[in-house]
């Protein structure tokens, strides 16, 4: 996560330009290698890998429990697994910080109880995703907002619509 490439979009400010914004934030989560901090498919250790796992049985109720050892199976792998929790939660803050700068000061209000990128990204999905006729209505009012004689040209005017 050295490298960095500057978002090309604008930030997210409402409905508005929810689908643009989307287009340009997939990309740049992806250009960056964030989106593995979104799609899951970088998460924390398992823990279970580095220490013992001990099961309480009540003998009253039948009930398990399960808890971790508080010494790992090497000092090797209880410090591994330390290293890489830390890493995957620095690179997930940062993660996290990145998403943030690409949206606005009054999503950030919005969305500032979220601590994970995953939890972030989701929430705008659900909040500023629009259902199909929302959409159509949307362009068709592009549509009709947009004025001709306000380009230069007609491809101009298109790649607005």
């Amino acid at each position: 996560m050295t490298s960095f490439l500057s978002f090309k979009g604008d930030k997210l400010i409402k409905y508005f330009n929810y689908i643009e914004w989307k287009n340009n934030a997939d990309l740049f989560l992806e250009i960056n290698n964030y989106i593995s901090y979104i799609d899951g498919s970088e998460s924390k250790s398992n823990k279970a890998l580095y220490y013992n796992i001990i099961i309480t049985r009540d003998k009253e109720s039948s009930k398990e429990t399960s808890a971790y050892d508080l010494d790992p199976f090497s000092r090797e792998l209880g410090t591994r697994y330390i290293d890489r929790l830390v890493e995957f939660n620095q690179n997930n803050k940062y993660a996290l910080g990145i998403f943030k700068s690409i949206i606005s000061n009054d999503n950030n209000d919005c969305f500032k109880d979220k601590t994970s990128t995953k939890d972030l990204y989701d929430n705008i999905i659900s909040t500023f995703s629009a259902t199909s006729l929302e959409l159509i209505n949307r362009y068709f009012n592009k549509i009709i907002d947009i004025n001709y004689n306000s380009f230069n040209n007609i491809n101009k005017y298109i790649n607005n619509i």
